[in-house]
């Protein structure tokens, strides 16, 4: 649709777009998209005994380079479902990589049998997640921050931006 035509052209092109989606887009759907920007990220779990996490530490774990935490304690991931807008957020604030950059990522770790990916939760509800980790007690999850209820040991916080 855009080929051959200069670069002014497509920017003029691209504004309009982008002023057609404000122009008929819904109150709703424009709030999403103005709420998104703002997104910050909990990762926690509800066992007390868990100790904070660096942002290296939490990287460490949601790449698979390690599944301990303080050296002895084993730890289970959970991550929301592939098609969670959450999903995407999350992995590209805390590690720079998108939801299919990581299924490959998680895809080489399991052929070589270095690793397997978190266990994929059905939705994104705070209330199937909380069910997760009261299953295991030793689990971690992540959910916007927001969502997430005061009762739970918040590990690290994970910012817009960061």
């Amino acid at each position: 649709m855009f080929k051959g035509l200069n670069e002014l052209t497509r920017l003029c092109y691209g504004r309009i777009l982008i002023l057609l989606l404000f122009c008929c887009a819904s109150p709703s759907t424009l709030a999403a998209v103005v709420d998104d920007g703002d997104v910050e990220f909990a990762i926690f779990s509800l066992n007390n005994d868990l100790p904070p996490l660096s942002k290296n530490k939490a990287r460490m774990l949601y790449r698979g380079k390690s599944k301990k935490i303080s050296g002895s304690l084993k730890i289970i991931l959970v991550d929301l479902p592939e098609t969670s807008m959450h999903r995407e957020d999350f992995y590209k604030m805390l590690l720079g990589k998108s939801v299919s950059q990581m299924n490959g990522y998680w895809a080489g770790l399991a052929f070589s049998g270095k690793g397997s990916p978190p266990e994929e939760l059905d939705s994104d509800d705070i209330k199937q997640i909380l069910k997760w980790l009261n299953d295991n007690p030793n689990g971690i999850a992540y959910a916007p921050i927001e969502s997430v209820p005061e009762e739970v040991n918040i590990l690290i916080t994970v910012p817009q931006g960061e």
